[in-house]
């Protein structure tokens, strides 16, 4: 009961902060809004591509098992942090063109970080009191101040002939709100037995591919493509294992904020609505993993560490038939 009770609370964790980052992201434009939610591409990225195999041997045809593995990726200090970039917007008043904001000289949150500062005004503005220029003051908003982020996955393993092994993983759909609506995650992959080609190897080896893509309401996609080469050793219960990895990462945004323009006619600024539409592609690229499993009749419990830009524990139980 307290297994599946930490499940249910990792999975409302996860949806929210998905929540925040849409409600958030709709406050920034193109170059802030990248800023803010890269960190996001790079952790989520990271821990989707761990917990992919405990082993590098393959099931057998038609033998399958169950996993659910959780996650658990440190955010770096310099994550969670950046200098935002001052917007590009002027106005001609009086016959001169004046830049509507200044320079950003504080760094603000990103998505896993604290505090969002304020990007002021051009005191300029403040010469000409018909145009009230404070309005134009813009707070960038907090981040989730948090260490790591967690993530549970839960997957499906079936033995395929020809030393095969299909991999699909996700959780269904679920509805965060009418406004922002579904959060959703699947993926699917495939590992290939390479010391079946080996006479009297006596370690497993194998590589894999897997392709994963997650969506949050109708502002965030992230997808992500992984290979993996593994390897591993069976002692009694025990298994060794460990890997090399070499991933994509990249998330569309598509989302509508405001800019404020300002009107001649009424002396001040309005707002008008602005479509933003961009991609971001992660940092991480190669990662190295160790673990070890211990196997019990049909039981399997396993951890392992992953080494990257972003450090991922992961830790799985699992039945195999």
């Amino acid at each position: 009961m307290k297994k599946i009770l930490l499940s249910l609370l990792l999975i409302i964790f996860v949806t929210s902060l998905f929540a925040g980052i849409q409600e958030k992201m709709e406050k920034f434009g193109v170059d802030n809004g990248k800023g803010y939610i890269k960190p996001f591409v790079n952790a989520y990225g990271t821990n989707f591509n761990s917990g992919l195999y405990n082993t590098a041997k393959v099931l057998k045809p038609f033998r399958f098992g169950l996993n659910i593995n959780m996650m658990l990726a440190f955010v770096p200090d310099e994550d969670k942090t950046f200098i935002p970039t001052r917007p590009d917007l002027s106005m001609e008043y009086n016959n001169q063109t004046y830049y509507l904001y200044e320079d950003p000289t504080d760094e603000t949150a990103t998505v896993f970080g604290k505090d969002g500062v304020m990007i002021i005004h051009n005191p300029v503005l403040n010469d000409y009191p018909e145009l009230n220029a404070s309005d134009l003051d813009i707070d960038l908003p907090n981040g989730a101040n948090l260490p790591a982020v967690p993530l549970i996955v839960p997957q499906f393993h079936l033995g395929l002939p020809a030393g095969n092994e299909l991999m699909i993983r996700g959780f269904p759909k679920y509805e965060i709100s009418k406004d922002i609506g579904d959060v959703g995650f699947w993926g699917i992959g495939l590992k290939h037995s390479v010391s079946q080609y080996i006479p009297l190897v006596p370690i497993d080896i194998a590589v894999q591919g897997v392709y994963q893509t997650l969506y949050v309401g109708d502002i965030i996609e992230l997808n992500n493509l992984a290979f993996n080469a593994e390897i591993s050793k069976k002692l009694l219960m025990w298994t060794l294992y460990g890997g090399l990895g070499y991933e994509q990462t990249r998330l569309k945004a598509d989302y509508e904020t405001e800019i404020m323009v300002y009107e001649e006619a009424s002396t001040s600024f309005v707002s008008q609505p602005l479509d933003i539409d961009f991609e971001i592609d992660g940092d991480n690229n190669f990662r190295t993993t160790f673990g070890i499993r211990y196997s019990l009749l049909l039981l399997k419990l396993y951890a392992d560490y992953t080494i990257s830009k972003y450090r991922v524990f992961n830790a799985g139980i699992g039945i195999s038939f």
